[in-house]
């Protein structure tokens, strides 16, 4: 007999995520102020970025959060 396990993203969880979104963003933006633009490191932080304004806009319904904040 198989048991499933009840999951629970509480809000805890969903604050202390979206912090470490909001680090993960500055350090991505940091990349993209000294690699050169057009670069693959440019790039992939860029692409991240925009990502993780997604998962802000999905988990606050803002899609600014992370840019107002």
């Amino acid at each position: 007999m198989n048991r499933r396990s009840t999951r629970y993203f509480s809000d805890l969880d969903r604050a202390e995520f979206l912090n470490e979104l909001k680090d993960f963003r500055e350090a991505c933006i940091k990349v993209c102020t000294k690699a050169p633009i057009g670069s693959d490191a440019y790039r992939s932080a860029d692409k991240l970025i925009e990502e993780i304004l997604n998962a802000g806009e999905k988990l606050t319904g803002d899609r600014n959060y992370f840019v107002m904040g």
